[in-house]
């Protein structure tokens, strides 16, 4: 046994590579999976904590009519309920300049729900607050600063807080405010912006909004879990059977005291309208009196004032007389004046007449000059034209002369070269004539007995041919200077030609020349006539002038005979107005005389009257005060003889904390990590597990011959399995063990920092040691590799010591389908053709490597697609489905006529294309399986609806009408409330529930909502829609047309705020980019294990492959070549790992990205194209750096290997 001992740990030394990677592989998917799974634990385990810090209530009750102390009393006696604590709360509005935000008014109570302090301190004064940091944030404001609130209805906020204005001394934040959202609200927009925490004794109230009950042993018990649940809940139905008493008694308790409000309003309205009467009637005989006194005086003074009339318009006519006098006197000097100056520009008029006789007659001397010159150019020019005409026509005809000679020159060239080609034919054929009787002649000669007769014929035929022959030579030689001589010729010709060219084109610029001048002729005949017009003119204007002249001297004379008769005039009209005058002066005194009685009795009448005003005005004074209490006490005392009518009996809510929507939500955001993983882990294992078997399946064939050995020398099997099963065993345990520890200690950390984005408060993130969990990461581990390790030892402890101290015999080699296509197959080089069989033929190995590698890149596609879901929120929100750029919310005071004129002025702003108006209201909508807060969407106009909204199925795409029955929900609202269309819905909205058939359900990303037509809503709430914003379409996004648009739009005090669409994509990108983190965790655990894969498999690949490698360096191949054998299967198994990665990766994609949604957004369901590209990429690239680390591995194995003898 000791040598077993050692050779177990020499094995570990001699194979730490290997045995690292199953140690790798181990470490992280027991970190993965605990890691994971424990985070949900310690999520609520933090929460739990955060709870317990600061008393967050069990129970909360709230009342319809309020709550008193006697409730109070009546819950704190009901078993288990270890405290109860009264609560106020009161929602204000907040208006800063021209935003306005809705906050929740809370009072600090002792020992419940404490705030956590962000910065500053607890109220310590009525007047001072504690803020949400929400508030901070969107007012701007600061510590130190004073905040005034408005109540947002017709009651006064005097009514329910002694102040108004507050110090703000610090931020912090509540437990039950945990997410970003702070719900819905009854006042401004319908949701709560931020909340502010006052001291109880801030409320005037004695009336509770809402009690907190803390249960008994509540505290101990972990939130979320099912003991708390069932504790609670037990304490909730004990408090809800104290419902029906404590309502009828709140009921009546309201009643009395709305009856005798009432009795004591009626009398006081009685008591008022007596004293009106008896004060008016001693006002009204007063007036009386003095009326009649003032008809006496009126008499009188209309006798003075027609005295006076008639007086005035005496003097009216002697002013006008005047008037006209001195306007006739101006008139007349005016007309010597003009007389004066007609006369000097008669004498003008003359010596400029004169000066233009002048310029006419030399100008007509100058114009016949210039006529006659132009008439000589002419002629000489024509004369020119003529002789041009003749040397043209003498040219074509000596062109023409040449062009017949070197036609006919040309053609006996022609004849020549023809009877020099018959000559030199026949010549040629004379020559062969002779060349062959001289043959004969020569054939003869050699015989014993020539012929002589023969030779006589042959030599007389020689002397004729030769005869021949040299006449065609002379004939040849007479055709040679004949053809020399029409080639002279026709270069005289020619050379004739070129001449005539040249004449042609100096003629050419002739005409040219002639032509200019003749435009200069014409144009100068132009000018000529252009002047005789002129000079024509100007003789016709001297005549005009003459004649003008003329009638100027004769009005000149008419005009002296005028003045003169208006002198004498105005003389006789002078004397006549100082008789006038003097008449009129003794008239005025006559009427100052009357007027000065008339004021004395006057002054005595308004001395009376003026005390008689006096009463009148405090009578009118008080009255309407009167009136008007007298008025606003009768209305009220309708409003509450109609409030006491409708009054009802009250209802009690009591509510656990999971009808708290941040608490609700946070356990499930907890529970929905715990659901990935079950996915991830499992993937995580099953390549740990194939990893294991390959590499222990490969360990044990290594050591096929020590197996028979030691079987031989009397070891068992049992003995045997427990030696590699503790190898794989001790680095699988080992490698979990830390991988438990970082993966509990570093993974729910993490994930809690990313989702702190969502949810705040919380200050510490408990991650404790999960062993339960851990345990099971560390078993699920050991049972990978040990079924592994006991599935490859099986095949080689069944055989027998002598079959395994021998080599496993070679696989028979077979055929692959390629090497039957001899085309192909030919076509393929060695190691290509290695290659494929070597692919092909191992399959197991095959395979493996396939699945190890897919399994790593689906989970780099599923880190990559959550992603991708995430960032397509806002897209699809805010571009595809909202096509609208901004929303403008009107305040709650603005009437119908104001936001017709904001809407109108908007209509014409620049770049806005479309403007609609919608009612827009928080609600609840409610169904049997749970509830979640909602946006009710009514536009005022469907005509144009498509325009702003995309009303749209996701999965097929197909776009609806607007529902003009019935209402239109979001995908993911239906989905959590488990609805579908035909089913019906309860919508809350204030105190009203109310109940709508669902008609559609369409593709929605961003929170909850549900559309309704006007006609709908008014049926359904018995009330018309008052729109409350404004949606706005233009093309320009930039931020400084956004800008312009916002500073424009906010100058409205009728406009509370508005939003861009811009910003919102903005806010929802940085708001999910906490989520980063988690994805970047799981991209970087997949890579790791891709890349743990891959080399654990080249690894195992190359040992198993040493002999086959050392015998092609044997062969001559050298380390590049044998790399690249090996690398070239590599990364065809890559290729399809990947390829199997794309569906692998989509099909967990689909799994996953429906546990990680929260209950406000519904993420994206494609996978991006990139996504995949980048997963691809990412699992090439560790597959080349593991090609690369692989090829030391390769050099190193040395060529003597082959020559070993396998045994």
């Amino acid at each position: 046994m000791k040598a077993f001992r050692k050779d177990f740990f020499r094995e570990i030394l001699k194979n730490k590579g290997r045995f690292l990677s199953v140690f790798f592989i181990s470490l992280l998917g027991a970190a993965f999976f605990s890691g994971i799974r424990s985070a949900e634990g310690d999520m609520k385990t933090s929460a739990d904590a955060y709870y317990d810090q600061t008393n967050y209530m069990d129970l909360r009750v709230l009342g319809t009519l309020g709550l008193t102390d006697t409730d109070m009393e009546d819950i704190a006696k009901v078993k288990d309920v270890a405290q109860v604590t009264g609560g106020h709360t009161l929602e204000v509005l907040h208006k800063e300049g021209e935003k306005e935000q809705t906050v929740k008014l809370i009072a600090l109570e002792d020992g419940v729900n404490e705030p956590q302090i962000l910065d500053g301190r607890l109220p310590q004064k009525t007047d001072e607050i504690l803020v949400d940091q929400k508030f901070l944030d969107g007012t701007g404001k600061k510590i130190g600063d004073q905040v005034t609130f408005e109540s947002g209805t017709d009651t006064a906020l005097s009514d329910d807080l002694v102040h108004e204005t507050f110090t703000i001394v610090g931020s912090a934040t509540l437990p039950y405010y945990m997410e970003l959202t702070r719900g819905t609200g009854s006042i401004g927009n319908g949701s709560i912006d931020s909340f502010g925490l006052l001291l109880p004794e801030t409320f005037t109230s004695e009336i509770y909004t809402e009690i907190y009950v803390q249960v008994d042993g509540a505290k101990e018990l972990e939130s979320y879990s099912t003991s708390y649940e069932k504790a609670v809940k037990q304490v909730q139905n004990r408090v809800e059977e104290l419902e029906e008493e404590a309502c009828q008694r709140r009921y009546d308790t309201v009643y009395q005291e709305g009856e005798d409000k009432l009795s004591d309003a009626r009398k006081q309205v009685t008591d008022g309208e007596k004293e009106l009467a008896d004060g008016k009637k001693t006002l009204e005989d007063g007036t009386l009196q003095i009326e009649e006194a003032k008809d006496t005086v009126a008499k009188k003074e209309k006798e003075l004032k027609e005295n006076e009339s008639l007086l005035a318009e005496k003097e009216t006519e002697l002013q006008n007389g005047e008037n006209q006098l001195a306007a006739k006197e101006k008139e007349l000097t005016a007309g010597e004046q003009q007389l004066q100056q007609k006369m000097q520009e008669l004498a003008a008029g003359k010596q400029e007449l004169a000066t233009k006789q002048t310029e006419l007659t030399d100008g007509k001397a100058q114009l016949q000059i210039q006529e006659e010159e132009l008439n000589t150019a002419k002629i000489q020019l024509e004369e020119q034209a003529a002789k041009l005409e003749e040397q043209k026509s003498q040219l074509e005809e000596k062109e023409k002369e040449l062009d017949e000679n070197e036609v006919t020159v040309t053609a006996g060239i022609t004849q020549v070269q023809e009877g020099q080609e018959q000559l030199a034919t026949g010549m040629q054929s004379v020559q062969e004539e002779i060349t062959r009787l001289e043959a004969q002649k020569e054939q003869l000669l050699q015989m014993e007995e020539p012929d002589a007769e023969q030779l006589q014929q042959i030599e007389t035929a020689l002397q004729e041919l030769k005869q021949q022959l040299t006449g065609l030579e002379t004939q040849k030689e007479v055709l040679s200077q004949k053809e020399t001589e029409l080639t002279g010729n026709l270069t005289q010709i020619q050379l004739g030609k070129g001449e005539l060219e040249q004449a042609r084109t100096q003629l050419d610029a002739g005409e040219a020349e002639i032509s200019m001048h003749r435009q200069e002729l014409a144009a100068g005949e132009e000018k000529i006539a252009q002047a005789k017009e002129q000079l024509a003119a100007g003789e016709r204007q001297i005549s005009q002038v003459q004649k003008q002249l003329a009638d100027g001297e004769a009005q000149i004379g008419q005009a002296k005979a005028q003045i003169a008769d208006g002198k004498k005039q105005l003389a006789g009209a002078k004397a006549a107005l100082a008789d006038g005058k003097t008449q009129l002066s003794a008239g005025k005194q006559q009427i100052v005389d009357g007027k000065s009685a008339l004021r004395e009795a006057k002054d005595e009448i308004d001395a009376k009257e003026t005390e008689l005003e006096d009463g009148w005005k405090e009578y009118r004074k008080e009255s309407r005060k009167a009136e008007k209490k007298l008025a606003d006490a009768k209305e009220e005392i309708a409003d509450g003889e109609k409030e006491l009518e409708d009054l009802k009996i009250p209802d009690w809510y009591v509510w656990g904390r999971d009808q708290v929507t941040s608490t609700e939500n946070y356990g499930q955001d907890a529970v929905r990590i715990t659901n990935i993983g079950k996915f991830f882990p499992v993937i995580f294992f099953l390549v740990a597990a194939l990893v294991s078997l390959t590499t222990m399946t490969r360990m044990i064939e290594e050591q096929r011959q020590q197996i028979g050995t030691l079987k031989a020398l009397g070891y068992g099997d049992g003995v045997i399995a427990v030696k590699y099963l503790a190898y794989g065993l001790m680095f699988t345990i080992s490698g979990a063990f830390v991988g438990v520890l970082l993966g509990e200690k570093i993974l729910p950390w993490v994930i809690m920092n990313a989702y702190g984005m969502l949810y705040t408060g919380m200050k510490e993130y408990l991650t404790p040691l999960n062993w339960e969990e851990g345990g099971l990461a560390i078993l699920a581990s050991a049972l990978c590799t040990g079924v592994a390790t006991v599935v490859a030892c099986y095949k080689e402890l069944a055989a027998r010591p002598a079959q395994l101290m021998r080599p496993e015999a070679p696989k028979n080699g077979k055929r692959i389908l390629l090497e039957r296509i001899p085309f192909l197959w030919k076509h393929l080089n060695f190691t290509t053709k290695s290659t494929i069989r070597n692919l092909i033929r191992y399959k197991k190995r095959f395979f493996m490597t396939v699945i190890g590698i897919g399994g790593c890149m689906g989970l780099i596609v599923v880190g990559f697609g959550l992603q991708d879901s995430i960032t397509a929120i806002a897209k699809n929100q805010f571009v595809n489905l909202f096509t609208y750029q901004a929303n403008a919310v009107f305040n709650g005071d603005a009437t119908e006529e104001k936001k017709a004129q904001v809407q109108s002025e908007m209509e014409t702003y620049p770049g806005i294309q479309q403007i609609l108006e919608m009612y827009c209201q928080s609600v609840e909508l409610q169904s049997p399986k749970r509830s979640v807060d909602a946006v009710m969407e009514v536009p005022k106009d469907l005509t144009c609806f498509g325009d702003f909204f995309d009303l749209r199925d996701r999965i097929s795409g197909k776009h609806y009408d607007f529902p003009t029955q019935g209402a239109a929900i979001s995908e993911k609202t239906a989905d959590i409330l488990g609805l579908k269309v035909g089913d019906t819905v309860q919508m809350k909205k204030g105190d009203q529930i109310v109940k709508v058939k669902i008609t559609e359900i369409v593709e929605n990303y961003v929170r909850h909502f549900i559309y309704i037509t006007t006609d709908t809503y008014q049926t359904l709430f018995g009330e018309a829609a008052e729109y409350n914003q404004l949606l706005l379409r233009y093309e320009d996004t930039s931020d400084s047309y956004e800008d312009g648009l916002g500073q424009t739009i906010m100058e409205h005090p009728e406009i509370a705020a508005i939003s861009f669409t811009s910003d919102l994509i903005s806010e929802i990108d940085n708001m999910l980019r906490s989520l980063n983190i988690v994805i970047v965790v799981l991209i970087v655990s997949a890579g790791l294990l891709a890349f743990v894969v891959l080399y654990n498999l080249n690894n195992i690949n190359i040992t198993e492959r040493q002999r086959e490698l050392a015998t092609l360096k044997v062969l001559g191949f050298y380390d590049g070549e044998v790399a690249s054998y090996v690398y070239r299967e590599n990364m065809v198994l890559t290729v399809f790992g990947i390829l199997a990665g794309v569906g692998i990766g989509a099909f967990l994609h689909g799994k996953v990205i429906r546990t990680v949604e929260v209950d406000m957004m519904m993420f994206g369901r494609r996978i991006f194209f990139r996504s995949f590209l980048y997963s691809g990429l990412i699992t090439l690239a560790f597959a080349l750096l593991v090609n690369g680390m692989m090829y030391y591995r390769l050099k190193k194995i040395d060529m003597i290997e082959s020559l070993k003898s396998v045994e």
